[in-house]
């Protein structure tokens, strides 16, 4: 131990010599056993290809990172990161040296130079280091070569000729040199990546075409004077093989047969390794399947084929699974599903599915609720391993700003899907709501509610039903590709929709048209931006305009309550409350004054609108002193609500805020072991004339036919706290 302490300290007084030292910083000799790293950082001279990213992670020595004194106040907490203990040793930071320098090394920069400065802060006994990093000339890609395995060339050659394998065979010999052409024309930095690469790409090219036991190597000549390298391939290709048999093991409930099909190959074809991964991953998002291996064992082989080996690995039959959540306008949120994963034999899934949105601890007030019962069948092979179907009945209660209503009804869905993220799904759902209370206040109608409001008579307002009935048609499709399903950061989604009511059953008939798109663009390692976008349109006919010329475009309007767009909410236009972007009035409610029935309104209650824009842009920050899991974010997000077809504008002035709201903000989020926990704080640029006063002001002025104007304004109002915790469904 004394032994291993000299050699630290002799290493530090060698340190201290030579460092360069720097203006406002104290002698390195101060510096002890208890002294502790602040900062780490990184000062590349010149241009760089090796990024920070990549060799913080290799480093032994800390940093305790910023925010030290708020971290340690709340240390307590779970998911605040600790300071920790972050020792200053001399012998591990000669130790980082060699290894960046080996990183280099291995990235093609033979040259490469690497030092450091390290400054001390008595004081507080704290070190800064930085890393100084010249890269120097790369080693670049002179000449590739491929050669049999058993050729006796001994080395590539200065001027490389390109030749294909003598065991290639002549039906895929043209697709060969076209390969090897191509990766002959590279001349790049080459590195260690760079040299596997090349051998992993020409061994997935074999065994992409029927070489199932394809190995290359790639061999490497360097000109360290000239900064040049030559490459030489080795290839052995091997048996060029069919598949003469696809055995199924370790299945115990699934027949073979179910799982051989979701395999794009079938006795008789060429060896395609990627077609057989497809297959296999295709086959792990079955829910009865845990695991799913390939394997061709070399004894299979005979003089033209292979036995290729499927081994699964089964879930348990049955399965009990529950999610829960938090969101601003629903509270509480859980979900509990049972799934019996091999339905009457097989992969296809029987699932009862109960959703509750309780409304508890929710932000918004009153508070969203709906409580669902669904149960549902899902096939996963219809005659195509790209094509499914699910569907089942459901039953419903929700109370939220549409209304107060219960429904029972039926959806099912085809859907052909080549990946997650590519695929065309057609579905049907027919519906019978009965609506209890409409959500204009206490159980109001609209004969009583528009009046009041000042908006229409009592002769003209027309009836609204208390039953709504829908069958519609609905086809949507995906288009997109992502870098990461789950938390993607690089890539693009398209999802357009079309629907339409089918005749004969129908309370209100119309096509609904709505296009959305998302964007995910990575501007450094941990900050990245995203932008979405949506437009939609709906076309109302038949039923829902067979009474517009007798009755209010309001009345006309609710008709279409269950489709029509709304904007505004925790995952919509930030700055609004649920769905309170655009039209909206005040939800009136009664009270008891001296035996007297008094109108007063809390909240404000959506219209929706017929026509809908929206977009919304955000960065996305790491949160300095904190660790990956923690996240802030700044957002701009905007949208338009309209009703375009006069026959069902409410025509009301001021009341109809019909132009492009604008929000932004800024929030907070952490990952957890339940998913994300988000608070944001939204701002309205340009408010309504109703999103800065007060409902019951309004409703007051509106029942006196006094103007808006008279009503005092609350910039408070502009400001909406939104807040999640994990799944919301």
């Amino acid at each position: 131990m004394r032994s291993d302490r000299s050699c630290a300290w002799v290493a530090l007084a060698a340190l201290a010599l030579v460092a360069a030292p720097l203006a406002a910083q104290d002698a390195l000799s101060g510096v002890g056993p208890g002294t502790q790293v602040s900062k780490i950082q990184f000062r590349f001279l010149g241009e760089h290809t090796v990024q920070e990213k990549h060799l913080r992670p290799l480093i032994a020595l800390t940093a305790r990172g910023g925010l030290v004194g708020i971290r340690r106040a709340l240390g307590f907490l779970p998911f605040v990161s600790p300071v920790g203990d972050h020792p200053f040793r001399p012998v591990e930071l000669q130790r980082d040296v060699v290894r960046i320098r080996n990183v280099h090394h291995r990235n093609g920069f033979l040259d490469a130079k690497v030092d450091y400065d390290v400054s001390y802060k008595a004081k507080d006994d704290l070190v800064e280091v930085t890393f100084v990093i010249e890269e120097g000339p790369p080693l670049l890609l002179r000449g590739v070569r491929f050669v049999a395995a058993d050729s006796d060339a001994a080395a590539p050659p200065p001027a490389p000729a390109v030749a294909p394998a003598p065991e290639i065979a002549p039906e895929i010999a043209p697709a060969w040199q076209g390969f090897t052409a191509t990766e002959a024309e590279y001349r790049g930095r080459l590195g260690e990546s760079e040299r596997r690469g090349i051998a992993d790409r020409t061994t997935r090219w074999l065994r992409n075409r029927g070489y199932p036991f394809a190995v290359a190597e790639a061999d490497v000549l360097v000109d360290t004077a000239a900064h040049r390298a030559d490459v030489m391939v080795r290839v052995r290709p091997g048996l060029r093989a069919r598949i003469r048999e696809i055995a199924v093991r370790g299945n115990e409930t699934v027949p073979a047969r179910e799982l051989t099909r979701q395999l794009p190959l079938e006795p008789g074809d060429w060896y395609d390794a990627a077609q057989l991964e497809g297959g296999r991953a295709r086959l792990t998002q079955l829910s009865i399947v845990r695991l799913a291996l390939l394997s061709v064992p070399r004894e299979s082989a005979d003089d033209s084929s292979v036995v290729v080996q499927l081994g699964v690995t089964e879930n348990p039959p049955r399965i009990v699974r529950g999610e829960a959540g938090i969101a601003s306008s629903g509270g509480l949120v859980s979900r509990v599903d049972w799934t019996h994963r091999s339905f009457l034999g097989g992969v296809r899934s029987f699932t009862v599915s109960a959703t509750a949105q309780t409304g508890l601890v929710a932000l918004e007030s009153p508070a969203e609720r709906r409580y669902r019962l669904a149960v549902t069948i899902f096939q996963p092979y219809v005659g195509s391993r790209f094509l499914s179907a699910a569907g089942g009945p459901f039953v419903e209660y929700r109370d939220d700003l549409r209304d107060r209503s219960q429904a029972v009804g039926f959806e099912g869905t085809l859907v052909y899907a080549t990946s997650p993220l590519r695929s065309l799904s057609l579905s049907y759902g027919i519906s019978h709501r009965e609506i209890l209370d409409f959500g204009f206040g206490d159980d109001l109608a609209p004969i009583d509610y528009l009046p009041l409001l000042g908006l229409a008579d009592s002769a003209s307002v027309g009836s609204l039903g208390t039953i709504v009935n829908r069958s519609a048609l609905t086809l949507d499709a995906s288009w997109g590709k992502l870098d990461d399903f789950s938390d993607p950061r690089k890539g693009y989604v398209i999802r357009p929709r079309v629907s339409v009511t089918l005749p004969g059953f129908n309370t209100s008939e119309y096509v609904l048209l709505d296009l959305g798109a998302s964007g995910f663009l990575p501007l450094t390692n941990r900050i990245g931006f995203t932008v979405r976008g949506s437009a939609g349109r709906i076309v109302p006919f038949g039923r829902s305009v067979r009474d517009t010329d007798s009755e209010s475009p309001f009345v006309s309007l609710l008709r279409l309550r269950d489709v029509t767009f709304s904007a505004g909410g925790t995952r919509d236009v930030r700055g609004w409350g649920s769905q309170l972007v655009g039209p909206k009035l005040p939800e009136v409610r009664f009270r008891d004054e001296d035996g007297v029935s008094t109108p007063f309104a809390e909240r404000y209650s959506p219209i929706g609108g017929l026509a809908r824009v929206q977009t919304s842009a955000e960065v996305q920050l790491p949160l300095p002193g904190f660790d990956a899991k923690w996240q802030t974010f700044l957002f701009l997000d905007g949208a338009k609500v309209w009703t375009p077809d006069d026959r069902f504008s409410l025509g009301a002035g001021e009341l109809d805020q019909d132009r492009f709201f604008l929000g932004t903000g800024a929030g907070i989020g952490y990952e957890t072991v339940v998913g994300a926990v988000q608070v944001s704080l939204g701002y309205k640029l340009n408010p309504s004339a109703l999103d800065v006063r007060d409902p019951d002001a309004v409703l007051q002025a509106l029942r006196e036919g006094r103007s808006l104007e008279t009503v005092p304004t609350d910039s408070r109002r502009r400001l909406q706290l939104h807040f999640s915790i994990g799944a919301t469904f």
